[in-house]
């Protein structure tokens, strides 16, 4: 009987390792796709602040030759206020 105990923990041992193999396996994935959310978060700030910056500069050039830098200066802002309030 007792060969039929110790064969029963020890497969209770091997469910349990299991498990935790299984959960361990889960949080590396659940983590490496938190940290693609964030990298695509980041991404799409940058490109609204390029946009912004370049819809600014082409409205500045039309202002003058001073209006261009300004205009990218002040696209960029408000390309990353549109993006922090739309994400």
């Amino acid at each position: 009987m007792s060969y039929g105990l110790l064969g029963l923990r020890r497969q209770m041992e091997g469910e349990a390792m299991q498990g935790l193999s299984d959960l361990a396996g889960q949080q590396r994935q659940a983590k490496m796709q938190e940290d693609q959310m964030e990298q695509a978060r980041r991404t799409q700030k940058m490109q609204a602040v390029g946009t912004g910056a370049s819809v600014g500069m082409m409205a500045g050039m039309k202002a003058g030759s001073v209006g261009g830098p300004m205009g990218a200066a002040i696209g960029a802002g408000l390309g990353l206020l549109a993006s922090s309030i739309f994400s």
